[in-house]
Protein backbone atom coordinates (compact mmCIF):
# COMPACT_ATOMS: atom_id res chain seq x y z
CA UNK A 1 0.00 0.00 0.00
CA UNK A 2 1.42 3.36 -1.04
CA UNK A 3 1.91 6.15 1.47
CA UNK A 4 -0.93 8.21 -0.07
CA UNK A 5 -3.34 5.26 0.19
CA UNK A 6 -2.25 4.71 3.79
CA UNK A 7 -2.99 8.34 4.52
CA UNK A 8 -6.47 8.07 3.01
CA UNK A 9 -7.09 4.80 4.92
CA UNK A 10 -6.08 6.35 8.25
CA UNK A 11 -8.17 9.45 7.55
CA UNK A 12 -11.26 7.40 6.68
CA UNK A 13 -10.73 5.21 9.76
CA UNK A 14 -10.49 8.31 11.95
CA UNK A 15 -13.63 9.83 10.41
CA UNK A 16 -15.58 6.57 10.85
CA UNK A 17 -14.45 6.18 14.48
CA UNK A 18 -15.33 9.81 15.18
CA UNK A 19 -18.76 9.35 13.58
CA UNK A 20 -19.32 6.17 15.63
CA UNK A 21 -18.31 7.99 18.83
CA UNK A 22 -20.68 10.91 18.10
CA UNK A 23 -23.50 8.45 17.32
CA UNK A 24 -22.92 6.52 20.57
CA UNK A 25 -22.68 9.77 22.54
CA UNK A 26 -25.98 10.94 21.05
CA UNK A 27 -27.72 7.61 21.81
CA UNK A 28 -26.40 7.41 25.39
CA UNK A 29 -27.22 11.08 26.05
CA UNK A 30 -30.83 10.56 25.05
CA UNK A 31 -31.30 7.20 26.81
CA UNK A 32 -29.08 6.12 29.73
CA UNK A 33 -27.73 9.60 30.51
CA UNK A 34 -30.97 11.48 29.95
CA UNK A 35 -32.10 13.46 32.98
CA UNK A 36 -34.61 16.17 33.71
CA UNK A 37 -33.57 19.74 34.45
CA UNK A 38 -35.41 20.78 37.61
CA UNK A 39 -34.76 24.48 36.97
CA UNK A 40 -37.50 26.24 35.03
CA UNK A 41 -36.11 29.22 33.11
CA UNK A 42 -39.13 29.88 30.87
CA UNK A 43 -40.36 32.77 32.99
CA UNK A 44 -36.81 34.18 33.22
CA UNK A 45 -36.58 34.37 29.43
CA UNK A 46 -39.78 36.40 29.55
CA UNK A 47 -38.22 38.79 32.03
CA UNK A 48 -39.24 37.31 35.39
CA UNK A 49 -37.38 35.27 38.00
CA UNK A 50 -36.70 31.55 37.57
CA UNK A 51 -37.71 28.77 39.94
CA UNK A 52 -37.60 25.03 40.58
CA UNK A 53 -40.09 22.73 38.89
CA UNK A 54 -42.68 21.01 41.06
CA UNK A 55 -42.42 17.29 41.89
CA UNK A 56 -39.11 16.92 40.07
CA UNK A 57 -36.44 14.26 40.52
CA UNK A 58 -33.05 14.31 38.83
CA UNK A 59 -29.28 14.08 39.28
CA UNK A 60 -27.82 17.54 39.79
CA UNK A 61 -24.22 18.72 39.46
CA UNK A 62 -23.50 22.35 40.23
CA UNK A 63 -19.95 22.55 38.81
CA UNK A 64 -17.22 20.23 37.56
CA UNK A 65 -15.52 19.98 40.97
CA UNK A 66 -18.83 19.15 42.67
CA UNK A 67 -20.28 15.67 43.12
CA UNK A 68 -23.52 14.76 41.38
CA UNK A 69 -26.33 14.55 43.92
CA UNK A 70 -29.94 13.48 43.80
CA UNK A 71 -32.35 16.42 43.67
CA UNK A 72 -35.99 16.17 44.72
CA UNK A 73 -38.61 18.91 44.76
CA UNK A 74 -42.09 18.85 46.29
CA UNK A 75 -45.48 20.02 45.06
CA UNK A 76 -44.49 23.62 45.91
CA UNK A 77 -41.29 23.48 43.86
CA UNK A 78 -39.05 23.46 46.97
CA UNK A 79 -36.02 21.26 47.49
CA UNK A 80 -36.72 18.39 49.89
CA UNK A 81 -35.21 15.10 50.98
CA UNK A 82 -36.07 11.77 49.39
CA UNK A 83 -38.53 10.72 52.09
CA UNK A 84 -40.42 13.93 52.80
CA UNK A 85 -43.28 13.34 55.23
CA UNK A 86 -46.50 15.27 54.83
CA UNK A 87 -46.21 18.71 56.39
CA UNK A 88 -48.90 18.40 59.05
CA UNK A 89 -47.31 20.12 62.05
CA UNK A 90 -48.85 23.18 63.68
CA UNK A 91 -45.74 25.37 63.39
CA UNK A 92 -43.74 26.51 60.37
CA UNK A 93 -40.11 27.47 59.75
CA UNK A 94 -39.57 29.31 56.46
CA UNK A 95 -35.95 29.39 55.30
CA UNK A 96 -34.66 31.75 52.59
CA UNK A 97 -31.31 31.97 50.84
CA UNK A 98 -29.42 31.27 47.64
CA UNK A 99 -27.25 28.37 46.40
CA UNK A 100 -25.75 27.93 49.89
CA UNK A 101 -29.22 27.40 51.33
CA UNK A 102 -30.26 25.26 48.39
CA UNK A 103 -27.20 23.15 49.24
CA UNK A 104 -25.31 22.75 45.97
CA UNK A 105 -23.15 19.63 45.82
CA UNK A 106 -24.75 18.12 48.92
CA UNK A 107 -27.40 15.52 49.58
CA UNK A 108 -30.34 17.22 51.22
CA UNK A 109 -29.65 15.56 54.57
CA UNK A 110 -26.14 17.11 54.58
CA UNK A 111 -27.28 20.66 53.81
CA UNK A 112 -27.59 23.05 56.72
CA UNK A 113 -31.34 23.25 56.04
CA UNK A 114 -31.60 19.45 56.17
CA UNK A 115 -29.72 19.37 59.49
CA UNK A 116 -31.88 22.14 60.94
CA UNK A 117 -35.02 20.31 59.80
CA UNK A 118 -33.87 17.09 61.48
CA UNK A 119 -33.32 18.93 64.77
CA UNK A 120 -36.74 20.63 64.78
CA UNK A 121 -39.05 17.84 63.75
CA UNK A 122 -42.02 19.46 65.49
CA UNK A 123 -41.98 22.16 62.78
CA UNK A 124 -42.83 22.09 59.10
CA UNK A 125 -39.67 23.28 57.35
CA UNK A 126 -39.87 25.03 53.98
CA UNK A 127 -36.62 25.61 52.06
CA UNK A 128 -37.10 28.50 49.62
CA UNK A 129 -33.39 28.65 48.78
CA UNK A 130 -32.46 28.71 45.08
CA UNK A 131 -29.20 29.75 43.43
CA UNK A 132 -28.78 33.55 43.10
CA UNK A 133 -32.03 34.36 44.87
CA UNK A 134 -31.62 37.53 46.94
CA UNK A 135 -33.77 39.59 49.35
CA UNK A 136 -35.96 40.94 46.51
CA UNK A 137 -37.01 37.38 45.66
CA UNK A 138 -37.12 36.31 49.33
CA UNK A 139 -39.63 39.09 50.02
CA UNK A 140 -41.85 38.03 47.14
CA UNK A 141 -41.70 34.34 48.12
CA UNK A 142 -42.53 35.20 51.74
CA UNK A 143 -45.58 37.23 50.69
CA UNK A 144 -46.66 34.43 48.36
CA UNK A 145 -46.31 31.81 51.11
CA UNK A 146 -48.46 33.83 53.50
CA UNK A 147 -51.02 34.40 50.74
CA UNK A 148 -51.20 30.61 50.42
CA UNK A 149 -51.73 30.26 54.18
CA UNK A 150 -48.18 29.14 55.01
CA UNK A 151 -47.81 31.39 58.04
CA UNK A 152 -44.27 31.49 59.47
CA UNK A 153 -43.62 31.04 63.16
CA UNK A 154 -39.91 31.44 62.43
CA UNK A 155 -38.21 33.09 59.45
CA UNK A 156 -34.56 32.22 58.79
CA UNK A 157 -32.89 34.33 56.11
CA UNK A 158 -29.31 33.41 55.17
CA UNK A 159 -27.73 36.54 53.70
CA UNK A 160 -24.91 35.86 51.24
CA UNK A 161 -22.14 38.12 49.93
CA UNK A 162 -23.43 37.67 46.36
CA UNK A 163 -26.72 39.28 47.39
CA UNK A 164 -25.13 42.72 47.06
CA UNK A 165 -24.38 42.33 43.36
CA UNK A 166 -27.50 40.25 42.71
CA UNK A 167 -29.61 43.09 44.07
CA UNK A 168 -27.64 45.63 42.06
CA UNK A 169 -27.75 43.84 38.71
CA UNK A 170 -29.89 40.69 38.72
CA UNK A 171 -33.26 41.57 40.29
CA UNK A 172 -35.62 44.47 39.64
CA UNK A 173 -38.92 45.26 41.40
CA UNK A 174 -42.00 45.17 39.21
CA UNK A 175 -44.18 48.07 40.29
CA UNK A 176 -47.30 46.56 38.67
CA UNK A 177 -47.55 42.95 39.82
CA UNK A 178 -44.75 42.84 42.41
CA UNK A 179 -43.05 39.85 40.79
CA UNK A 180 -39.22 40.16 40.71
CA UNK A 181 -37.89 40.75 37.22
CA UNK A 182 -34.48 40.68 35.60
CA UNK A 183 -33.12 43.92 34.09
CA UNK A 184 -34.24 44.86 30.58
CA UNK A 185 -30.62 44.78 29.52
CA UNK A 186 -29.24 41.38 30.40
CA UNK A 187 -25.89 41.39 32.20
CA UNK A 188 -23.09 39.27 30.71
CA UNK A 189 -23.83 36.24 32.92
CA UNK A 190 -27.47 36.17 31.75
CA UNK A 191 -26.79 35.79 28.04
CA UNK A 192 -28.56 32.78 26.63
CA UNK A 193 -26.57 29.79 25.45
CA UNK A 194 -25.89 29.47 21.76
CA UNK A 195 -27.92 26.81 19.95
CA UNK A 196 -24.74 24.84 19.40
CA UNK A 197 -23.83 24.82 23.10
CA UNK A 198 -27.39 23.93 24.11
CA UNK A 199 -27.40 21.06 21.58
CA UNK A 200 -24.08 19.68 22.89
CA UNK A 201 -25.20 19.84 26.53
CA UNK A 202 -28.41 18.00 25.73
CA UNK A 203 -27.31 15.49 23.09
CA UNK A 204 -23.55 14.99 23.51
CA UNK A 205 -23.16 14.61 27.25
CA UNK A 206 -19.96 12.53 27.11
CA UNK A 207 -18.29 15.18 24.96
CA UNK A 208 -19.55 17.95 27.22
CA UNK A 209 -18.25 16.04 30.25
CA UNK A 210 -14.80 15.64 28.70
CA UNK A 211 -14.60 19.32 27.74
CA UNK A 212 -15.71 20.32 31.24
CA UNK A 213 -12.98 18.21 32.83
CA UNK A 214 -10.32 19.75 30.59
CA UNK A 215 -11.58 23.27 31.34
CA UNK A 216 -11.73 22.61 35.07
CA UNK A 217 -8.15 21.36 35.27
CA UNK A 218 -7.03 24.20 33.00
CA UNK A 219 -8.61 26.72 35.40
CA UNK A 220 -6.92 24.99 38.33
CA UNK A 221 -3.52 25.31 36.64
CA UNK A 222 -4.16 28.99 35.95
CA UNK A 223 -5.31 29.56 39.52
CA UNK A 224 -2.04 28.11 40.82
CA UNK A 225 -0.18 30.74 38.83
CA UNK A 226 -2.32 33.50 40.35
CA UNK A 227 -2.74 34.62 43.93
CA UNK A 228 -5.21 31.94 45.02
CA UNK A 229 -2.59 30.11 47.08
CA UNK A 230 -2.16 30.97 50.73
CA UNK A 231 1.27 32.38 51.53
CA UNK A 232 1.11 30.63 54.89
CA UNK A 233 0.65 27.16 53.44
CA UNK A 234 1.17 26.20 49.79
CA UNK A 235 -1.45 23.48 50.12
CA UNK A 236 -4.16 25.99 51.05
CA UNK A 237 -5.80 27.50 47.99
CA UNK A 238 -8.06 30.49 48.53
CA UNK A 239 -10.51 31.16 45.71
CA UNK A 240 -11.00 34.87 45.23
CA UNK A 241 -14.03 36.22 43.42
CA UNK A 242 -15.37 39.43 41.93
CA UNK A 243 -18.58 39.15 43.92
CA UNK A 244 -17.03 38.68 47.34
CA UNK A 245 -14.04 41.00 47.08
CA UNK A 246 -15.83 44.11 48.40
CA UNK A 247 -15.12 43.14 52.02
CA UNK A 248 -11.36 43.55 51.52
CA UNK A 249 -11.10 45.75 48.36
CA UNK A 250 -11.65 49.50 48.15
CA UNK A 251 -14.86 50.37 46.30
CA UNK A 252 -13.05 52.32 43.58
CA UNK A 253 -10.90 49.27 42.82
CA UNK A 254 -13.79 46.83 42.37
CA UNK A 255 -13.92 45.29 38.89
CA UNK A 256 -15.86 47.85 36.80
CA UNK A 257 -16.87 45.18 34.27
CA UNK A 258 -18.91 43.51 36.99
CA UNK A 259 -19.66 46.31 39.42
CA UNK A 260 -21.21 49.19 37.49
CA UNK A 261 -20.70 52.68 38.89
CA UNK A 262 -22.80 53.06 42.03
CA UNK A 263 -23.76 49.37 41.87
CA UNK A 264 -22.30 48.48 45.25
CA UNK A 265 -24.23 51.18 47.12
CA UNK A 266 -27.36 50.33 45.14
CA UNK A 267 -27.12 46.68 46.18
CA UNK A 268 -26.56 47.59 49.84
CA UNK A 269 -29.53 49.98 49.84
CA UNK A 270 -31.85 47.42 48.26
CA UNK A 271 -30.88 44.81 50.84
CA UNK A 272 -31.65 47.28 53.64
CA UNK A 273 -35.04 48.10 52.13
CA UNK A 274 -36.02 44.44 51.64
CA UNK A 275 -34.93 43.41 55.14
CA UNK A 276 -37.01 46.27 56.55
CA UNK A 277 -40.06 45.03 54.62
CA UNK A 278 -39.53 41.44 55.71
CA UNK A 279 -39.20 42.54 59.35
CA UNK A 280 -42.55 44.36 59.13
CA UNK A 281 -44.22 41.25 57.67
CA UNK A 282 -42.68 39.17 60.46
CA UNK A 283 -43.98 41.60 63.07
CA UNK A 284 -47.49 41.62 61.56
CA UNK A 285 -47.58 37.82 61.62
CA UNK A 286 -46.01 37.41 65.10
CA UNK A 287 -43.05 35.64 63.51
CA UNK A 288 -39.51 35.54 64.86
CA UNK A 289 -37.17 36.81 62.16
CA UNK A 290 -33.56 35.57 62.20
CA UNK A 291 -30.88 36.94 59.88
CA UNK A 292 -27.86 34.64 59.47
CA UNK A 293 -24.53 35.74 58.01
CA UNK A 294 -21.55 33.50 57.30
CA UNK A 295 -18.10 33.81 55.65
CA UNK A 296 -16.58 32.68 52.40
CA UNK A 297 -13.01 31.34 52.59
CA UNK A 298 -11.66 34.61 51.16
CA UNK A 299 -13.55 36.56 53.84
CA UNK A 300 -11.76 34.58 56.54
CA UNK A 301 -8.38 34.84 54.84
CA UNK A 302 -8.37 38.52 53.79
CA UNK A 303 -10.68 39.84 56.51
CA UNK A 304 -13.28 42.61 56.43
CA UNK A 305 -10.89 45.55 56.31
CA UNK A 306 -12.83 47.59 53.70
CA UNK A 307 -16.43 46.62 54.40
CA UNK A 308 -17.53 44.78 57.53
CA UNK A 309 -20.17 42.18 56.70
CA UNK A 310 -20.53 41.65 60.44
CA UNK A 311 -21.33 45.31 61.17
CA UNK A 312 -23.66 45.43 58.17
CA UNK A 313 -25.59 42.51 59.68
CA UNK A 314 -25.82 44.36 62.99
CA UNK A 315 -27.11 47.46 61.22
CA UNK A 316 -29.73 45.47 59.31
CA UNK A 317 -31.01 43.79 62.46
CA UNK A 318 -31.10 46.81 64.71
CA UNK A 319 -34.36 46.16 66.61
CA UNK A 320 -35.80 44.52 63.46
CA UNK A 321 -34.51 40.95 63.58
CA UNK A 322 -32.29 38.57 65.52
CA UNK A 323 -28.78 38.39 64.08
CA UNK A 324 -26.85 35.11 64.09
CA UNK A 325 -23.30 35.94 63.03
CA UNK A 326 -21.49 32.69 62.26
CA UNK A 327 -18.30 34.39 61.07
CA UNK A 328 -16.78 34.18 64.56
CA UNK A 329 -17.46 30.42 64.68
CA UNK A 330 -15.60 29.89 61.40
CA UNK A 331 -12.75 32.13 62.55
CA UNK A 332 -12.43 29.99 65.67
CA UNK A 333 -12.26 26.85 63.53
CA UNK A 334 -9.65 28.47 61.27
CA UNK A 335 -7.37 29.23 64.22
CA UNK A 336 -7.29 25.63 65.39
CA UNK A 337 -7.27 23.79 62.04
CA UNK A 338 -4.39 24.37 59.63
CA UNK A 339 -6.22 22.77 56.68
CA UNK A 340 -9.46 24.71 57.33
CA UNK A 341 -10.16 25.66 53.70
CA UNK A 342 -10.13 22.11 52.38
CA UNK A 343 -12.04 20.86 55.40
CA UNK A 344 -14.93 23.33 55.12
CA UNK A 345 -15.22 24.36 51.46
CA UNK A 346 -15.44 22.66 48.09
CA UNK A 347 -12.21 22.71 46.09
CA UNK A 348 -11.55 26.14 44.55
CA UNK A 349 -15.04 27.37 45.43
CA UNK A 350 -16.79 29.47 48.05
CA UNK A 351 -19.56 26.96 48.86
CA UNK A 352 -19.51 24.79 51.96
CA UNK A 353 -18.89 21.08 51.73
CA UNK A 354 -20.88 18.93 54.17
CA UNK A 355 -18.50 19.71 57.05
CA UNK A 356 -18.79 23.46 56.52
CA UNK A 357 -22.56 23.11 56.25
CA UNK A 358 -22.66 21.16 59.52
CA UNK A 359 -20.50 23.73 61.29
CA UNK A 360 -22.93 26.46 60.24
CA UNK A 361 -26.04 24.39 61.04
CA UNK A 362 -24.81 23.48 64.53
CA UNK A 363 -24.01 27.12 65.30
CA UNK A 364 -27.40 28.31 64.05
CA UNK A 365 -29.26 25.62 66.01
CA UNK A 366 -27.36 26.60 69.16
CA UNK A 367 -28.38 30.25 68.74
CA UNK A 368 -32.05 29.83 67.83
CA UNK A 369 -34.48 30.82 70.60
CA UNK A 370 -36.73 27.79 70.13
Amino acid sequence: MTSSKKGIFYLLTFVLLLALYVLLDFVFSNTLLKSENCYDYKSYKKGYFYYLKKNCETNNRFKRNFPSVKLYTDKLGLRVGNNLAERNKDKNILIFGDSFTFGVGLDYEDTYVGIIEKNFNDYNVYNFGVGSYAPTVHLFKLKDAIKNNIIPDKILLFLDLTDVNDEASRWVDDKIDGIPKRPEEKPAWAKEKTKRKAFIEKNLKLTEEFVSIVRFHSRNLRSRAQNFISKDDKNIRIKTSIQGQFTYTKEEKLDSRFWKKGGFNKGIKKIEDKINEISLIAKNNNSEFYLIIYPWAETLYFGEKEFSWSKFGEKLCDKKCILINAISEFEKYKKTNKNWVNELYFLNDEHFNKYGAKLLADFVIKNLNF
